[in-house]
């Protein structure tokens, strides 16, 4: 049986993926004739009541100006972000990436970029498994961009 951890694991990785996976082909489906910082507009305003709906799942209402002031840069900078990210990804499959492709060439370099962070500012540890890895994932890059 799971305990109530791994099933919270498991369930917020599936949310993860899901999510993910209906981004990319949602960012894809885009239609070139669509300003790009208006889809961000109507994604983002999307996002924003599907917060608003949900947040009564994740906090009380009354203790809503609480949570506000415990805030710190981390919220506004991962929100800047996310529309840097939502941009970057109109403007990556219309530059011509493929959906398959582009995500995974865009995917590893980021984890191959974050590594110095996850060792220096979080202090994780590197292992032979994850070296060897990062081996197979730059491999892999290396294979993606060969002409």
């Amino acid at each position: 049986m799971m305990s109530q951890n791994s099933m919270s694991a498991a369930g917020s990785a599936i949310l993860l993926i899901v999510s993910n996976v209906l981004y990319h082909i949602s960012q894809k489906s885009i239609p070139a004739g669509v300003n790009p910082i208006v889809s961000i507009i109507a994604t983002f305003s999307t996002a924003l009541v599907i917060c608003l709906l949900i947040l009564p799942v994740f906090a009380d209402i009354h203790t809503i100006k609480t949570h506000i002031i415990k805030l710190t840069w981390a919220s506004y900078l991962s929100g800047l972000s996310c529309a840097g990210i939502v941009l970057g990804h109109v403007l990556y499959y219309r530059s011509g990436w493929s959906l398959s492709s582009g995500t995974l060439f865009s995917y590893v370099a980021i984890c191959i970029i974050l590594i110095p962070a996850g060792l220096f500012i979080f202090h994780e540890k590197m292992t032979l498994s994850k070296i060897a890895g990062i081996i197979v994932s730059l491999a892999g890059l290396y294979l993606m961009t060969r002409n």
